[in-house]
């Protein structure tokens, strides 16, 4: 099969910016399942990502209303979450950017049935230094609490842990799920594969 006739499979990337580790993990994983179970599935994992896509400007909106046209969430078949300890910044009338991604995915997903939603917490107790950080803690344990009954979140501890389960996890949705979403992609551009490599 050519790269070409592969489907295009948009997976956004959504996070505060306490999960370094775990996003650097993730590129690695995407990269990897490109090179090897994508192949004989005829896809393209199409990682997207704000500080890599999005670019500096301004907007009526705020932050937020620049970067939701770069992310393009409801048009994508996954999203992925990842939250330890910090929440994030106000937006768009929610707590974080972040929380704001999750509900932009999750009012598409109970509408149109996409994108599958995938959202990890870091279980490693975090050393919290200031009153700032154990209110950021305090907005994720409730957004936590709050999470939609239709979900199941996942529980992981630290970056080893988190990319053994996403690899795996993204194993099974490619494996599973993309036979479902096939007629809503579209094939991979020679730019898309290389932002994915890069990112």
């Amino acid at each position: 099969v050519k790269m070409a006739d592969k489907r295009e499979l948009r997976l956004v990337l959504a996070s505060p910016g306490d999960v370094q580790a775990e996003r650097a993990a993730l590129v690695a994983v995407v990269e990897e399942l490109n090179h090897g179970l994508c192949r004989g599935h005829e896809v393209w994992l199409d990682l997207v990502r704000w500080d890599m896509d999005g670019a500096p400007g301004f907007h009526p909106d705020g932050p937020q209303g620049r970067l939701d046209p770069v992310l393009r969430i409801a048009e994508g078949g996954l999203l992925i979450g990842i939250f330890w300890k910090h929440f994030g910044t106000p937006t768009h009338g929610v707590q974080s950017g972040t929380e704001h991604e999750f509900l932009t995915a999750y009012q598409a997903w109970k509408k149109q049935g996409r994108p599958q939603i995938m959202v990890y917490f870091n279980q490693r107790p975090p050393a919290l230094n200031t009153a700032a950080e154990a209110e950021q803690l305090r907005q994720m344990l409730d957004f936590r609490e709050r999470f939609p009954q239709e979900g199941l979140a996942w529980s992981y501890r630290g970056k080893v842990d988190f990319e053994r389960q996403v690899r795996q996890h993204l194993s099974h949705f490619i494996v599973r799920e993309v036979p479902k979403v096939a007629s809503t992609t579209k094939p991979a551009s020679r730019t898309s594969r290389r932002r994915t490599r890069t990112a």
